[in-house]
């Protein structure tokens, strides 16, 4: 094993001088494959050698689960070796290769040849493209040395300067900042937040999808301010703190706060990023563009295009210089092509064409990776939860097909869907008990399961998983025009989809004849987001769950909806119906109008009102929402809506009250 021993130290010492990693496939038999793992770890100190999947056969520092790769995330190793035989995840995967610093070497066990399935023949593929040690074949040449000067840390000084200025500057002039993975845009957060609280008494809130997301934030705060130690989510120094709170707890409590730290902001819907702006003046918004946790233009495109009208003094920064290895380093670049993590996207001819929607055979999508490439690169633009495990799974269940519509080469739109349903009456009955969920039929289940809807279980379904247009021809009908297609193509019993319900999603799936069904419980924890279902079909049991739907609704919205957005109670409610007041009960409001009653008296019939006459949620003021719809207090609406007291808002309410019952008659 000398030629292989000298071969990886050669490849070590390019690697050092260079600032780059790279990475090494070997492909032979067991004991051959652990001898070379061997080789290449006696050139390490244990303590930097990091195992993903597998069993460990030398010392390492730390071994983790092939599926866990994320409990490597903030931690730095310079050899990682990834036992693939053990099962791949590619999510686990591109998140473990993060901690692998400049010099370092990732060294992936595989089997010889692979699986049979299309997701590990795109795998193998990609495996070819890096240097590969095979046993019984020559070694491949080794790389050349790239020297070029290494600054890691003169762009985050830059970001952790302008996130100070965001404080000591004017209001109302945020930061958006902008990275790729392992920028150093976490750190510059935390190294700031440590810097502001040792120079004056201040409270930084801290808010992101998760807390997971933010852990480095705080480690890198904590080590600047003397060790001091994270309790609860909350950092203090002296009288100074740092500390997390959800998006949605932060909205409902509109905490008072000095500076907005806002971590993976692409994660967190955009209405709810606009009301951090229009609430926090000294905000910072972070979010990666590329990679397993990034987002694309998505949403930079949209959020830079509002805060450029509403808050014309808004800095944006991108940070290109990686701080663990050097620029156009050979693993990141091959992960992002491997993987299609770069989001870029082509640009469309000025010409445009109506769409022609196809389905692309995952076959062609092996055969053609730029075919494949051209179409993911939509979705990761267009959704923050896309990933490298989508793209597998995409490849490797035959439930899931992909249609999309080409502009030349250039693809103009495309949705990801899978089959559900026609489950055995059998196993039906189990759902319902929640006794089964089967995987992969998530509408199937649910409305069977929390309805009681089980012919949506027997019939067959298509539920649309993800649908994106590209951003030259968004809001000119082409989604519509893309579902349209799909229905005329293909033949099943109903479409479904489920999504983080926002007020402009559910209009766009309303103008494609879907409709509301049912809306979950609890927000999402990375959106902040309601999940909801819609349903389209010429279904006999379509009405029962509307109308479901709607009792379910008028329950809910003053209970644990209480504090959905207004905009979206608006659009979740019928608009089928004439707004009429009841007879009798236009003398007993009018009354309360001109001040002639107290509101307890005359709240239950305007629930009633709108309850016969849901039109009204399109008419009425968003105090009339929170209040009668949602059931709010009067002290959280006159908080919300920043009154001076019940006297004020009582006054406002009865006035625009007035106007409504008069155009009703």
């Amino acid at each position: 094993m000398k030629l292989i021993n000298d071969y990886l130290s050669q490849l070590l010492s390019i690697a050092r001088q260079s600032n780059h990693r790279f990475g090494v496939v070997i492909r032979g038999d067991d004991l051959w494959q652990q001898q070379c793992v061997v080789e290449a770890a006696c050139h390490l100190d244990s303590s930097v050698i990091y195992q993903l999947g597998g069993k460990a056969h030398i010392e390492v520092g730390k071994v983790v689960q092939y599926n866990k790769g994320q409990q490597l995330l903030g931690q730095e190793c310079q050899l990682l070796i990834c036992d693939f035989r053990a099962g791949f995840d590619a999510n686990s995967f591109t998140a473990a290769t993060g901690c692998v610093r400049g010099g370092g070497l990732v060294v992936i066990v595989t089997d010889v040849n692979g699986g049979e399935g299309y997701d590990q023949i795109w795998l193998n593929n990609a495996l070819g493209h890096l240097i590969q040690l095979t046993q019984n074949q020559p070694l491949a040449p080794l790389p050349q040395v790239v020297e070029h000067a290494f600054e890691p840390y003169h762009q985050q000084q830059l970001a952790i300067d302008k996130i100070v200025k965001v404080v000591e500057g004017h209001r109302k002039r945020p930061l958006v900042m902008t990275a790729d993975r392992g920028r150093g845009k976490s750190s510059a957060m935390g190294i700031a937040a440590a810097q502001l609280m040792q120079s004056r008494k201040i409270r930084i809130v801290l808010t992101a999808p998760s807390v997971a997301t933010i852990q480095p934030v705080f480690e890198h705060a904590s080590r600047l301010l003397d060790g001091t130690k994270v309790e609860n989510n909350r950092l203090s120094y002296h009288q100074s703190v740092l500390e997390f709170i959800a998006p949605d707890e932060l909205l409902r409590s509109q905490v008072e706060l000095d500076c907005l730290l806002v971590d993976e902001a692409s994660a967190i819907p955009i209405p709810m990023l606009q009301r951090m702006v229009e609430h926090y003046h000294r905000a910072v918004f972070s979010t990666t563009i590329h990679g397993y946790e990034g987002c694309g233009r998505g949403f930079s495109v949209k959020f830079q295009t509002w805060l450029k009208q509403q808050r014309p003094g808004t800095n944006f920064y991108h940070l290109e210089q990686p701080i663990r290895w050097n620029q156009n380093d050979p693993l990141e670049n091959w992960l992002f092509t491997s993987f299609l993590l770069d989001s870029d996207l082509d640009t469309l001819a000025d010409v445009q064409r109506e769409p022609q929607l196809q389905r692309i055979e995952k076959k062609q999508l092996v055969a053609e990776p730029k075919l494949l490439a051209s179409c993911f690169a939509l979705l990761v633009n267009a959704h923050y939860q896309t990933s490298p495990n989508d793209l597998m799974l995409l490849l490797s269940d035959e439930a899931i097909h992909l249609y999309a519509a080409f502009d030349g080469g250039t693809c103009l739109g495309c949705i990801l869907a899978i089959e559900e349903g026609q489950l055995e009456s059998q196993l039906v009955e189990q759902i319902c008990l929640g006794k089964r969920r089967p995987k992969g039929h998530l509408v199937a289940t649910t409305l069977a399961n929390q309805m009681g809807i089980t012919a949506a279980a027997r019939q067959s379904s298509l539920r649309i998983m993800r649908i994106a247009v590209h951003p030259q021809r968004q809001r000119s009908g082409v989604g519509r025009q893309m579902i349209a297609q799909l229905r005329q193509q293909t033949e099943y019993d109903f479409y479904s989809t489920s999504f983080g319900a926002t007020s402009e999603l559910v209009r766009f799936w309303n103008q494609s004849d879907f409709h509301s069904v049912r809306l979950g419980s609890q927000r999402d924890q990375a959106s902040g987001t309601h999940s909801l279902i819609m349903i389209n079909g010429d279904l006999d049991w379509l009405d029962e769950a509307k109308a479901q739907f709607a009792d379910s609704m008028h329950y809910s919205l003053g209970t644990i909806f209480s504090q959905l957005e207004i905009e979206l109670v608006r659009s979740l409610t019928p608009i089928n119906d004439a707004s009429v007041v009841k007879a009798g009960v236009h003398q007993l409001i009018e009354r309360y109008c001109l001040g002639g009653s107290s509101y307890d008296s005359v709240a239950p019939l305007l629930n009633l009102w709108w309850q016969s006459s849901p039109q009204l949620a399109y008419k009425v003021s968003d105090l009339f929402i929170r209040l009668v719809v949602q059931r709010n207090s009067w002290a959280d609406c006159i908080a919300e809506f920043g009154m001076t007291g019940r006297k004020q808002a009582e006054q406002v309410f009865r006035q625009h009250l007035s106007e409504l019952v008069k155009k009703s008659r």
